[in-house]
This record gives C-alpha cells, sequence and structure tokens, in this order.
C-alpha cells in the first residue's frame, strides 16, 4: 500500500539548545547566517526519507 501525503516540508523554529535533537532526527539550518539570539530555522524534508 502506498501511502501520500498533503506536505513535503516541516519547518520549525528551534530553541538553540534543541537544536542537536533535531539535527539527530534528520533537520537542517534553513539559512546558515540566521543569527537570531534565541532560536534557529530549521527544516526537514519527508522526500528524503
Amino acid at each position: 500500500m502506498q501511502s501520500y501525503s498533503a506536505f513535503r516540508y516541516i519547518t520549525v523554529d528551534a530553541y538553540i539548545s534543541a537544536i542537536p535533537f533535531y539535527e539527530k532526527n534528520g533537520f537542517t539550518q534553513l539559512n546558515e547566517k540566521d543569527e537570531n539570539e534565541h532560536t534557529r530555522l530549521m527544516f526537514f524534508d519527508k522526500m528524503s526519507v
């Protein structure tokens, strides 16, 4: 059985302390120049699984 999804990307505004958790689960930083004091934009591409 084939499954379909209505979305391809998951984006999060990750707290700095949570970045290792997201990276461990396949997320990457959206923009390396993102220098927010408390958070980083990250995304996960469901097609990469």
